[in-house]
């Protein structure tokens, strides 16, 4: 059910604002002032494990997911035709740039990032970070 709520503003003019829950509301009070509790526990942000819209949902599991620091080093071992000492600079750049990617969840969270997980804005946001060469 949508609502209006009158939002003065500092020189006195007022402003309405509708405000309604896609799909309804909550009916239940005490589920209410449950969530209000979450969100104040977790300094005004989304509480972990909430999407909007969508109430609180299971993390998305993979079960052979792996870590992609994992995979780019198993990479990198079964190369062929290069010899040690390029493996350890190629472990060294894996270790170096990959370990700052972290996958951005739409409640704000972020996780490791794996081979399953992780989505262009991902490696465009770590990248965007680094000093050009």
């Amino acid at each position: 059910m949508a609502s209006i709520v009158d939002r003065p503003k500092k020189d006195g003019e007022i402003t309405h604002q509708v405000r309604w829950r896609e799909g309804g509301g909550r009916t239940d009070p005490v589920q209410a002032e449950q969530f209000r509790d979450l969100v104040n526990a977790h300094g005004q942000r989304w509480p972990p494990g909430w999407i909007p819209g969508k109430w609180f949902v299971e993390p998305e599991t993979t079960p052979d997911d792996m870590s992609l620091l994992d995979w780019a080093h198993r990479y990198v071992d079964r190369l062929t035709g290069i010899d040690e000492r390029t493996r350890k600079d190629y472990r060294r750049e894996v270790d170096r740039h990959l370990s700052l990617i972290v996958h951005t969840r739409l409640d704000g969270t972020g996780p490791p990032a794996t081979v399953g997980n992780i989505v262009k804005d991902d490696t465009t946001s770590t990248a965007s970070g680094c000093p050009r060469r």
